[in-house]
């Protein structure tokens, strides 16, 4: 069983860096979220004793939900990877050969 508050003391010692952009892979994501979910000004935050990654929809991100406030419980994350802009998340993106590997939500 996972204890969340242990987790909350581990996670408070990582500060992002300021205006980050974090592409984020969810455990057993589904189709839709395959390919990461691109979050802008990502910060924690406890709610109902459980801890999220906060942010919103990158907005250069071809999606519907761009600029939307999104919320990814922790326990969900299996791994992520941290630019420094959005500028930085584009540039990235078009070396990968303009695949939108990070969108936040298909419709």
């Amino acid at each position: 069983m996972c204890n969340h508050q242990d987790d909350n003391k581990e996670n408070r010692g990582y500060v992002f860096k300021g205006g980050a952009i974090l592409l984020v892979y969810l455990v057993n994501a589904p189709d839709a979220f395959s390919g990461g979910i691109a979050v802008s000004n990502p910060k924690y935050e406890e709610i109902s004793g459980r801890t999220f990654l906060i942010g919103n929809v990158t907005l250069n991100s071809n999606d519907w939900a761009a600029g939307s406030r999104i919320g990814i419980a922790l326990d969900q994350i299996s791994h992520f990877l941290e630019f420094a802009d959005e500028n930085d998340y584009a540039k990235k993106l078009s070396i990968a050969g303009g695949v939108d590997t990070g969108r936040g939500l298909k419709a």
